[in-house]
This record gives C-alpha cells, structure tokens and sequence, in this order.
C-alpha cells in the first residue's frame, strides 16, 4: 500500500520544509514524496536541494512556472504509489492523518478520497477549526465541500481526468472533487482536526476570491449538464443561505453593540455637518 505524497513548491522558501516534515512525521509511512519547484524565484530550489541530502525519499522536479495544476499532474503522473497525498507548500498535516485516512479507506471501497478536519492558522495561531460535513455531486455543485489536500487513489485521480491546467486562478481542487464524484466514487472523513490550513497573503485563495464569478462560470459551462440536472437542489439551497443571512442581518441590526455603533456614527455625522458650516 503505498503512498506518495505530491507537493507543489512556488516561492516557499519559509513554509516548504515544515510541509515536508509533517510527511516525514506521519505515523504511517509515506513512501515517497514528489516536490515539484514550480518555477521558484526565491531560494526555494536551494532549501529542497540541501534536504533532499538527508532525505532519499524526496524527489525535486524543477520546471518553469506553469501553475499548480501542472505541477500536481507532474508530479502524480512519475508516483509509484497506490495512493497520493496532496499538500500545500505552506500548509501541514498532523503526523496520524495517512494511517486514519488509509483505514477509512478499507471501511468502503467506493471512497475515491478521504479528508479529514482543518484549523485555519493566522500569524501562528490556530483559529476557526472546521469538520467537513458529507460531501454529494449535489452539494459539491453548489461549494466545495472537500478539502484540497487530503489523500486520494491516484486510480480516480486518472479516471477524474487529473487537474484542470486552465484554472490558473484557483478552484481547481473544486473542479476535480466534481469529476471524482461524477464518476460514481465518494469521500470518506476523518472527523479529527488534522489539517492545519495556514492564511499566507498572496496565496491562491487570496487571488480565486475576486475572480469568484469568473471561476464558478467556468465550472459551470463546463458542467452544465449537472448543473441543470440538480438545478432544483441549488436553488433551493440558494434560498436557504439568503434566508440565514438575512436573519442575521436582523439579529446583527437589534444587536446592542450595533444600535450604540449606529448613534455614534450618527452624532459624528452631525458634528462633521456643523464644523463644514462653520468654516463656510
């Protein structure tokens, strides 16, 4: 049963050793690991050289920068192993995450990935822990119920059809996790914390989030049909968030801490009013 773990590296220089270590530290052994220097333009080559020395299980493939979606067919195209776990140069794993998510995977053999739970880490500290509900071709039309490292058989990764090289921007875990389900295999969870996200400024989440609509667009043409298919379900869905926001916009607005807000601004309004008169 082996494992080989893909890493794309671009600009990592400060996180991609610590992304290493938590493979390195894994309680079930992983077999191989398979960095892919994207086209680094800091001294990210140099850090992956100077550990690969002591570490003859780690790989370095060192292309020009064609985005993370290259990099991780690259990388998964030369694996050796049955299963493959993806990583982030900036994030990491708990050290008991491959061996629970490897039985899981006994327990069902329709499970294309399994994941497990997350921490988001801002400026070093673990905040908004978050365990993945069950995720449906249904509902993974909607929002991206899984997570983009987690642990897959490189099998449906190939039947997938791999990741999608035109989504430069991001979402193209998304797009992936879709054409996983689409093809009739499910994912399991580890419903531990054992992912440990970290919010580094300039990642790709930074850059996918103002190209929101553009990106959903895409995947929707792209999947058209389904989306026509579960259109009731999303729209009902749709219905549902607007009604929650919506009371929460109420509860925010009947609020104390808004009603004191709301009259401060106010009388700061008013004495901005009489000091522009006066200067008249």
């Amino acid at each position: 049963m082996l494992v080989t773990a893909v890493i794309p590296c671009y600009n990592s220089q400060n996180t991609i050793e610590r992304a290493i270590d938590s493979v390195l530290n894994q309680t079930h052994k992983v077999d191989e690991i398979i960095v892919v220097n994207d086209g680094s333009t800091d001294n990210s080559l140099q850090v992956l050289n100077n550990i690969t020395q002591s570490n003859k299980c780690i790989k370095v493939i060192d292309q020009n920068n064609k985005g993370v979606s290259n990099a991780r067919n690259t990388a998964i195209k030369e694996a050796k192993g049955e299963f493959i776990l993806t990583l982030d140069a900036d994030d990491y794993f708990e050290p008991t995450f491959v061996e629970k998510a490897l039985h899981r995977f006994s327990e069902n053999n329709q499970y294309g990935a399994v994941m497990c739970g997350y921490v988001r880490v801002v400026n070093e500290k673990k905040i908004l822990s978050y365990i993945p509900s069950d995720v449906t071709l249904a509902s993974c039309l909607l929002n991206n119920g899984a997570l983009s490292c987690l642990l897959l058989k490189k099998s449906v990764i190939e039947v997938a059809g791999g990741y999608d090289t035109k989504m430069v921007e991001g979402y193209e875990d998304w797009d992936l996790n879709i054409r996983i389900l689409k093809a009739g295999f499910t994912f399991g969870i580890v419903r531990e914390v054992l992912f440990n996200y970290v919010d580094t400024p300039g990642s790709r989440t930074y850059k996918a989030t103002p190209n929101d609509i553009e990106l959903r667009m895409y995947m929707y043409y792209k999947y058209k049909d389904l989306y026509q298919k579960n259109a009731s379900y999303i729209y009902q869905q749709l219905i549902n968030q607007n009604i929650q926001l919506r009371r929460r916009q109420k509860k925010v607005k009947q609020s104390m801490s808004f009603k004191l807000g709301d009259k401060i601004i106010g009388s700061l309004i008013v004495v901005k009013h009489i000091l522009n008169f006066k200067r008249q």
